[in-house]
């Protein structure tokens, strides 16, 4: 925006006709000679205040920060009562990331003029980014006030709320832009809304409406393809992460989701040179700390160093922390308070038939009653079996899906709750700002991330010693909370189905090694050892999970023939029901794991049947669950210590009926009493961690107040 000229004079013929010319030069790209041209019109006219603001314009244009400043103070000494002149000496601040000094300069121009739009919408933007989320939203208000049929400034608001995950009002003002005015962007940010919210129906029609509109448009590409990834249409989630590619194609957010949906596909071409790529445009995200998240269960999956996944889970934190202090929220805490129980709140998506809903569903009823009062935050307004066992053992069962973060915090902390346990890090439908915003004393997480979370505001993580010895620390923020015999305990029902291998494809008296692992586990290392344990043992098979339309069956038998092995020989199961499913592990021999990231549940779920799980030990939480969880049902000799003995053990139980029938009958002896089938021993672990963390929280408080 240009001020008017000086009002002290008139300004000559010559000088306004000069500063049109330095004008136009400007709007033609010609930077250089529009500077000159400026700076003559200044030498003529040293008060001609809208040179001044052309010129420092041009400057800024140019790169030359400091030369634009320079000269918005000498037009402010002429004219320091000139809104204008603020204002656009704000947005030369805010885009030096002087946030503070910018909001100063929009607040002096609201002052000289209080119905100054402009200065509204740039003042919101600088506290939006400056993370003071209200009162970013009262300014774009006031902007609305001033012009209510303004279509971009309803989507900036609706942004900022979404942001902070207030979802029904970020709809509620997308859609009155897109009626003011329709455009690719709004549609594209309804359509991100929609999706959060779960619509996944309308959230699809709105990014194809984005790119009705604007074709070449990335981010609904982007969307897209997360959305069909949710929906397990990999193919065209693949064709769209691969468009926007073209777009930014080392955007480790993007890379990060295409490997993802490869390594469903099971393909594995140039596998090498994708992992450095990915692990390099890694790097550079936790280097430039741009705040962006990456989809971290992801990246937990793509065979990277622990120091890099808590770089990434650090930077996540950061982020998470500055929105929290955007929202203003302070919660307090009653101190030296001795309670009759113990509030425990436990907040999950997965509260379903989910890997986590099945190992955590019958741990609930076996907490110490009148000791402990346990309460469900369910972040997912799903329903099923696992869920009605979830609300048998809890005291409170409370769906918060349709609230915001700072709702969901507000809730938590009116409760009580002394302990919050985050059961889904940052998995998908984790709504990890809830904790950032601490409503409990003491927060912990525990089962649903394999990793670190990066952040003060959750410092204790609870484990076991082998699935994270206490010499790696380091690659944890979180203090470690060990539970001395398992971190887990989930004895699981299994279907009494009287089942023959020849219904599934799988010969009668051959060995059968079976991985029910998801396909996204497998990558070639591993099964490079498998094919070599098939070549090693004759007449046995593979057993994998069936990858239906991903193309991995398909994928999988050719990787196989290439390495001499009979395509035949690898057989895939077809989904069931989860009783049926863990029936089927009673037909196989040994579960072969997989060593980038191991079985968790689906473990559990073949020791339960009394299948035998072969693993090798790793250097991080996802890649030695499998070896916690043989340590927990008392067969540490199925830890191998490298991939050459899993390999030759595989090969010695797969050539020898005998020692593998041996193998079998001494897990059913240890079925009964394995510490890994025992909830209730386990609940008693875990609530004298509580107590303990507990009483070092009111020692340390009252330590505090002297």
């Amino acid at each position: 925006m240009n001020p008017p000229s000086s009002s002290s004079q008139v300004i000559p013929l010559q000088v306004r006709q000069l500063f049109d010319h330095a004008r136009q030069l400007r709007k033609q790209g010609m930077l250089n000679e529009a500077i000159e041209a400026f700076r003559e019109v200044i030498e003529l006219q040293p008060d001609y205040v809208a040179a001044y603001n052309n010129l420092a314009n041009a400057l800024q244009a140019q790169g030359d920060s400091d030369g634009a400043e320079a000269v918005y103070q000498q037009a402010l000494h002429y004219a320091p009562m000139l809104p204008v002149l603020h204002c656009n000496y704000g947005s030369l601040l805010l885009a030096r990331q002087e946030y503070d000094a910018a909001i100063k300069s929009y607040q002096k121009a609201l002052t000289l003029q209080a119905d100054f739009f402009l200065a509204y919408t740039n003042l919101a933007k600088a506290y939006s980014v400056r993370g003071n989320f209200f009162a970013a939203l009262q300014t774009y208000k006031a902007a609305l006030r001033l012009k209510p049929q303004d279509a971009e400034l309803y989507l900036d608001c609706g942004q900022l709320y979404q942001q902070y995950g207030f979802i029904p009002q970020a709809v509620k003002y997308y859609r009155r832009s897109l009626q003011l005015a329709a455009s690719a962007r709004g549609y594209n940010a309804l359509g991100a809304a929609l999706q959060d919210w779960g619509n996944l129906k309308l959230a699809r029609a709105s990014y194809h409406r984005a790119l009705k509109l604007q074709p070449d448009f990335d981010l609904p590409q982007y969307n897209l393809a997360q959305l069909y990834e949710n929906l397990g249409e990999l193919e065209t989630a693949r064709r769209y992460y691969e468009q926007t590619l073209t777009v930014d194609a080392e955007n480790a957010k993007l890379l990060l989701h295409l490997e993802m949906i490869k390594r469903r596909q099971a393909d594995w071409s140039n596998y090498t040179e994708r992992v450095e790529q990915l692990r390099h445009a890694l790097e550079r995200h936790v280097e430039n700390d741009k705040g962006e998240a990456v989809p971290m269960l992801s990246v937990l999956s793509s065979s990277l160093s622990p120091a890099l996944y808590r770089a990434l889970a650090e930077q996540m934190a950061r982020q998470l922390t500055r929105n929290a202090q955007a929202l203003n929220a302070t919660f307090t805490f009653p101190n030296n308070v001795a309670p009759e129980r113990l509030k425990i709140g436990y907040l999950s998506p997965d509260f379903r038939g989910h890997a986590v809903g099945t190992l955590i569903a019958d741990l609930f009823q076996y907490h110490e009653r009148p000791d402990f009062e346990v309460f469900a935050y369910s972040l997912l307004p799903h329903h099923d079996e696992w869920t009605e066992r979830v609300k048998a053992g809890c005291d409170h069962f409370i769906d918060v899906s349709h609230k915001s973060p700072l709702a969901i915090a507000q809730q938590i902390h009116a409760d009580g709750i002394h302990i919050l346990v985050d059961l889904a890090g940052y998995t998908s439908y984790a709504r990890p700002l809830v904790l950032a915003l601490k409503p409990a004393p003491i927060q912990l997480q525990y089962l649903g991330y394999p990793g670190t979370l990066g952040a003060e505001y959750v410092p204790t993580i609870i484990a076991d010693k082998h699935l994270i010895p206490e010499n790696h620390q380091s690659y944890y923020t979180e203090q470690l909370c060990l539970l001395p015999h398992a971190w887990v305990a989930a004895p699981m029902q299994i279907a009494s189905l009287s089942l023959t291998r020849a219904e599934f494809g799988l010969p009668e008296k051959g060995m059968v090694y079976c991985c029910f692992n998801g396909v996204y586990k497998l990558e070639p290392h591993v099964f490079s050892l498998w094919m070599e344990i098939l070549s090693k043992v004759p007449n046995s098979v593979l057993w994998l999970i069936d990858g239906e339309e991903s193309g991995s069956n398909e994928r999988l038998r050719a990787v196989a023939q290439e390495a001499g092995i009979a395509p035949e020989r690898l057989v895939f199961a077809k989904k069931r029901s989860h009783e049926e499913y863990l029936a089927l592990y009673r037909l196989a021999d040994l579960f072969l794991d997989t060593l980038s990231y191991n079985a968790g549940a689906t473990a559990v779920g073949a020791f339960s049947a009394g299948l035998p799980l072969l693993t090798c030990q790793g250097e991080h939480y996802a890649t030695r669950m499998g070896s916690a969880l043989c340590y927990a049902v008392g067969l540490p000799e199925l830890v191998a210590p490298t991939p050459a003995d899993y390999v030759e053990f595989a090969v010695q139980l797969g050539s020898s009926p005998k020692k593998r029938a041996a193998l079998k009958r001494k897990l059913a002896k240890k079925l009964p009493t394995a510490p890994l089938f025992q909830p209730q021993q386990f609940v008693v672990a875990l609530e004298q961690q509580y107590r303990s963390l507990w009483n070092n929280y009111c020692e340390l408080t009252n330590n505090m107040l002297g």
